[in-house]
C-alpha cells in the first residue's frame, strides 16, 4: 500500500515511541532533534536527582535528564539499548535518557483521549494525551510538564 494510500480523513502526528520502566511513551517528532547512541555522561555535582549529567554534543553540553528518574520509577545502570532523545523544549534542547526506542508512528490525533490522574504510578500531569493502538496504549509525553516539574 502506497503512503498516500494509508492517510486518514483526520489530523495526525508523528511521534517516536519509547520505553521507560514498564510505560510505553511518545513524543510528537516535531519535538525531537535526534536519537543519539552516545551514552558518555558525565555526572554534575549538586544536580537534582533526575539529572544524569551532561553529554558532549559536537561541541555543545547537553543536560541528561534521566526520565525514569524524573517520572518517579525505579532509575536503573545504563545499559547498551538505552538511547537519548535530543528534544526541543523550554529554553532550548535537551536530553532524554530512555530505556530503548522502538519505533515511529503515525497517530491519528482523533484516537487520543486526555490521560488519567496516573499511568502506571506516574502522574499523568506528565503526559498530553493517550494514544490507544492495537498493541496497547501509549503515553504522549508533555514535554513542558516534564522540563517544568
Amino acid at each position: 500500500m502506497a503512503k498516500a494510500e494509508q492517510r486518514f480523513d483526520g489530523e495526525t502526528r508523528e511521534l517516536v515511541l519509547f520505553s521507560s520502566g514498564n510505560l510505553l511513551c511518545g513524543l510528537d517528532i516535531r519535538q525531537v532533534q535526534e536519537i543519539n547512541k552516545n551514552l558518555e555522561i558525565t555526572r554534575v555535582r549538586h544536580a537534582p536527582p533526575y539529572v544524569r549529567g551532561v553529554l558532549n554534543l559536537r561541541g555543545q553540553l547537553l543536560t541528561v535528564i534521566d526520565l525514569r528518574r524524573k517520572l518517579g520509577l525505579e532509575m536503573i545502570d545504563i545499559d547498551v539499548d538505552m538511547r537519548i532523545i535530543v528534544a526541543k523544549g523550554g529554553e532550548g534542547i535537551v536530553g532524554l535518557l530512555v530505556d530503548r526506542v522502538a519505533d515511529i508512528i503515525e497517530a491519528r490525533v482523533d484516537e487520543m483521549e486526555p490521560p488519567p490522574s496516573n499511568i502506571d504510578a506516574v502522574p499523568g500531569s506528565f503526559f498530553s494525551a493517550i494514544y490507544k493502538m492495537e498493541m496497547g496504549l501509549a503515553a504522549v509525553l508533555d514535554l513542558e510538564q516534564v522540563l517544568e516539574k
